[in-house]
Order: structure tokens, then C-alpha cells, then sequence
């Protein structure tokens, strides 16, 4: 079996939305409670973000049973929409609900990671604009201050934003995440405010002197040309200063790629800014890096026959001879861990990171149950012994890795797909809320045993 160093920390990710539901306490409505108000047809079995995996109710135990596991730390977070429901006053049920979940991980001597943002946008702040609206952002790093001045003395690292340009290509250019549109400029200035969002946070935290840290988890899906032609070669380059390494970059030390500029400028879509965000975004300098890595991007240009902005002239293509997660169409490429580490020591100059999300969804596991009623999970274990291995092989190399986050913790609601792909190493019924082990669980509790 794999051997990590023993200060490697192991654990497992999941997010405020895909956990929590509705809850105990008063929450406001978000954004995805409106998707499915209007379309609950979209949602898989009709499961909206309701009940989720009702977690507020089940904290004591789900923590007991992270505990274990074994797992060093556990990546969650605050939902803005419960701690200020309609943005301005503040929820104190909510503040002691956290409070009590936070002190349950101290309790069973688990590191805790929270983030701010994980998709959760509220519906009155999409009704202001979005992440476009400058009253949003303000009313963001308000919510932050309150958090990081409540909560910072019990916080190790803090995590502004989960996957920040999801909800923007899926949607303002795609269907999966409210509002469903397809308008690249929209897009493009709801990006720019939350790189101006993130910037304000990282700045607000530095200046408040928090004994802690903070950073930002990233979906670096790795680019590759598809081929070796120049075509494919440019278009590789673009995709990887709009999608992976451009906005990443903006975010861990506020460097703006030209290419960005650029291609903005000759579709004219540069979103509203001023200088004084530019210098604000410059400035930006985060503590350390969580990267989600589930399968690598390998662009091929096309005819940009719609000709709104660059990313209109490329698509990504699977080769055929690659290996596939049938579940989410999804290439399986281990390597890709191993590029990354080399990539942060190489690149980013060697910034402490973790990979924060990485695991494999699977529908309908019921039919992998054996006769005793366990899971086995054996796939999603030979998922994870090949893409730890890429990932030691970066250590090795002395890539500034501290740690290897599953998704997921349990089993979590994934948006419109809810509950088809599950993820987690411990099963959730629906029907009854019940948790149990799969056969991962055991597996990745002997690896963490197995640290030397």
C-alpha cells in the first residue's frame, strides 16, 4: 500500500449546499432553490437542494464517523444565506450552528477547512447582479469580516472560493448552474468580480491579522493540445488563459495574462473596471492553494462560427483510445497529478497546496452491494490508489504538497445531477437519511494507518 509522510494530512471535502439543505436554522434562498422552483424536471429523480444530505441534523455522528476513518481534515463550509438570509441581518442561530460544528471536528481532532463560496450564490444577490454588482461584492467581504473576526481563532485555513468560474461557464455559457444563459460578456464580468471579490477578501484577511490562512481551490483540469498541429497549439494556449492557469494565476498572486487582454479587447467584451480594482486584484497574495483535479482538458480548434469571444474557436475532445469514467463521460488520467505538482513547484514557486478534490462518481452503486449490504467500491479504490500514486511521485519530486482531499466525505447532492453520481466513502440513503461505510471507507482508513 501507499506510504505519505505522517504530517501528510489525508482527509475528505464536501460543501455547505450539498450537505446542509435547508437545516435547522432560518436560511435565505439560493439561487439553485429557484432552478428548481422554475424547473424541477431538470433535477435528477425530481431531488432538489431541499434535504441534501441534511447534515445540520447529522454532524455529531457523520463527524464520528470521519473520526473513524481517520481523516486528518475535512473541507467544508459557511453558506452566506444562512448567516445573513436576506444579506443584511444577521441569523445568531446560524452563528451557534457553526460554532457547535466547527468545536465537534476539535472534538475528534480533525482539522477543519472552510470556505466562503462553494456555488451557493444567494438569490437576492443574483437578483443585484451577481458577482457584476460592486453591492454584492461589498456585502461579500462584509459576510467575510463577520466570519473571519467570529470564527478565525478556530479556523486553519480558510478557502474564499470553491471552483470560482464554475458557476460562471455553467451559467452564463452553459445550462448546468441558474441562470442557464449563454452570454460570454455576461459571463466575462461576473469572472472579473469574483477575482475582485477574492482580491478584497485576501486583503480584508491580511489587514485583520487572522492567526490563520488563506487561499483558494482552484479545478485545474490540466490543458493539452489535442495534437501537435499550431492550430490546436494556440487554441491550447487560449483555453488555458480563459479556463486553468490564467484565472488561477489572477488568483494567487494577481498576475493578469495578456492573453486575456487581448482577446477581450478584439471582441469587446472588457468587462466595467477601474484602476484602483486592477491595483487591488495586483496585490492579491494568498497563503496557500487547493487544487480540484478531476480530468485533463485536451483542446482541439473548431470554426468559430458564432464569433462572440476566443473560447467559441475550440472544444475539448477525448481521444478515443482514453480511458473513460462512463458515469460523467469524464477522462481518467492519473498523470495528471503528477503535471500539477510539477507545474505548482515549477510555476507558482513552490506554494504550500493540497489537492482539495479529487474522487470518482458512480451511478446506481446499490447494484455493488454485497450480500452483508456494503458497497464495494472497488473501482473507486483503484481510482484513488492510481491517481495517489501520480500524486506521491509529485512529493517525491518536491512538489510543496501537504495534503489529499477525497471527494467525498459522504455521499453529497451535485445540483442538477443531485444524487445520480455518488462520490462518497460513506453511503447516504435517501429514504431514511441512514449512513453506512462502503468499502472505500475501510480502504482509505488503512491508508491513512499506514503512514510512516
Amino acid at each position: 500500500m501507499l506510504k505519505f509522510p505522517k504530517n501528510f494530512h489525508i482527509g475528505a471535502s464536501m460543501s455547505a449546499m450539498q450537505t446542509e439543505g435547508k437545516g435547522i436554522t432560518e436560511i435565505g434562498d439560493l439561487t439553485f432553490d429557484a432552478y428548481f422552483k422554475e424547473n424541477p424536471e431538470l433535477f435528477y429523480h425530481g431531488v432538489g437542494p431541499d434535504l441534501t444530505s441534511d447534515i445540520t441534523r447529522h454532524y455529531k455522528d457523520d463527524i464520528a464517523k470521519f473520526k473513524y476513518i481517520g481523516l486528518d481534515s475535512v473541507r467544508t463550509g459557511f453558506s452566506w444565506a444562512r448567516l445573513f438570509p436576506d444579506g443584511i441581518n444577521l441569523n445568531k442561530e446560524a452563528v451557534k450552528f457553526y460554532h457547535d460544528y466547527i468545536d465537534e471536528y476539535f472534538k475528534n481532532d480533525i482539522e477543519i477547512i472552510m470556505t466562503l463560496f462553494h456555488f451557493d450564490m444567494p438569490l437576492w444577490a443574483h437578483e443585484l447582479g451577481g458577482w457584476e454588482s460592486r453591492e454584492v461584492i461589498e456585502k461579500f467581504i462584509s459576510y467575510c469580516e463577520f466570519v473571519f473576526k467570529q470564527y478565525g481563532s478556530k479556523i486553519d485555513y480558510f478557502v474564499t472560493f470553491n471552483e470560482p468560474l464554475v458557476p460562471v461557464f455553467e451559467g452564463y455559457v452553459g445550462k448546468m448552474h441558474y441562470p442557464a444563459k449563454d452570454s460570454p460578456k455576461e459571463a466575462v464580468a461576473q469572472a472579473y468580480g469574483i477575482f475582485l471579490a477574492h482580491a478584497k477578501a485576501v486583503k480584508l484577511f491580511k489587514e485583520l491579522k487572522i492567526d490563520s490562512k488563506i487561499g483558494v481551490v482552484y479545478n485545474w483540469n490540466f490543458t493539452f493540445p489535442f495534437s501537435d498541429s499550431a492550430e490546436d497549439k494556440i487554441s491550447a494556449e487560449i483555453y488555458d488563459a480563459y479556463v486553468n492557469r490564467g484565472p488561477l494565476n489572477i488568483m494567487y498572486n494577481g498576475n493578469i495574462n495578456p492573453i486575456i487582454i487581448k482577446t477581450l479587447e478584439e471582441y469587446n467584451i472588457t468587462p466595467f473596471h477601474t484602476s484602483e480594482e486592477i491595483e487591488i486584484i495586483k496585490q492579491t497574495k494568498i497563503d496557500f492553494l487547493g487544487v480540484n483535479y478531476y480530468f485533463p482538458c485536451r483542446v482541439k480548434t473548431n470554426e468559430n462560427v458564432k464569433n462572440r469571444w476566443a473560447l467559441d474557436q475550440m472544444h475539448i475532445e477525448i481521444p478515443a483510445d482514453a480511458k473513460i469514467n462512463p458515469f460523467r463521460g469524464w477522462e481518467i488520467y492519473p498523470e495528471g497529478l503528477y503535471d500539477i505538482s510539477i507545474a505548482i513547484k515549477e510555476e507558482l514557486n513552490n506554494i504550500p497546496w493540497y489537492i482539495a478534490e479529487n474522487g470518482m462518481g458512480v451511478e446506481n452503486e446499490d447494484r455493488f452491494r454485497n450480500v452483508n449490504g456494503q458497497i464495494d467500491d472497488d473501482y473507486r479504490i483503484e481510482f484513488l490508489e492510481t491517481h495517489m500514486s501520480e500524486l506521491k511521485r509529485g512529493l517525491d519530486a518536491g512538489s510543496n504538497c501537504f495534503g489529499y482531499h477525497i471527494w467525498a466525505a459522504i455521499d453529497c447532492w451535485s445540483f442538477r445531477n443531485a444524487y445520480k453520481n455518488r462520490y462518497g466513502l460513506i453511503e447516504v440513503d435517501l429514504k431514511d437519511q441512514s449512513r453506512k461505510f462502503k468499502k472505500s471507507a475501510y480502504w482509505y482508513k488503512e491508508l491513512i494507518e499506514n503512514k510512516e
